[in-house]
């Protein structure tokens, strides 16, 4: 293995290779903070992998459903959100393996993993989901 300047030994599958980071809502980060603290050895990029594998064969309308854009009056009717993102840094740590996987299902539902992994975190973790209790987003129906 090769140790660059900024190298991470990668948790799952392979080789070493930067560290990327997801956006999350101040809410999804707090419900991951609690997942990993309660299961021990457990990162924020286990826990991604594990909730991608969970949601494997529904990735494509677990997505779909999370669009939702904001219902305030003034808001752009064409701007569309998805729950989970926000403006939180978690940082994952995927290897090779994990990156090529993350790419692979970025061509697939044709979305940045940025955008995509975020609902799919939501959907997994214990606790509220948004957009529950959320007046201000409204689904956007497929």
């Amino acid at each position: 293995m090769s140790s660059g300047p900024g190298a991470v030994r990668e948790e799952r599958g392979g080789g070493e290779i930067e560290p990327r980071t997801i956006f999350v809502s101040d809410s999804l980060q707090a419900r991951l903070d609690t997942f990993c603290e309660h299961a021990t050895g457990r990162s924020a990029t286990s826990v991604t992998f594990d909730a991608i594998d969970h949601f494997r064969g529904e990735l494509p309308e677990l997505v779909q459903a999370a669009r939702v854009r904001l219902a305030s009056p003034g808001a752009d009717e064409a701007t569309v959100r998805y729950v989970g993102v926000g403006p939180v840094h978690v940082r994952l740590r995927p290897g090779a393996a994990g990156a090529a996987l993350l790419n692979r299902l970025s061509t697939e539902l044709d979305l940045p993993w940025r955008i995509w992994v975020p609902p799919v975190l939501n959907a997994y973790l214990p606790g509220r989901k948004e957009p529950d209790n959320m007046p201000w987003l409204v689904s956007i129906d497929p």
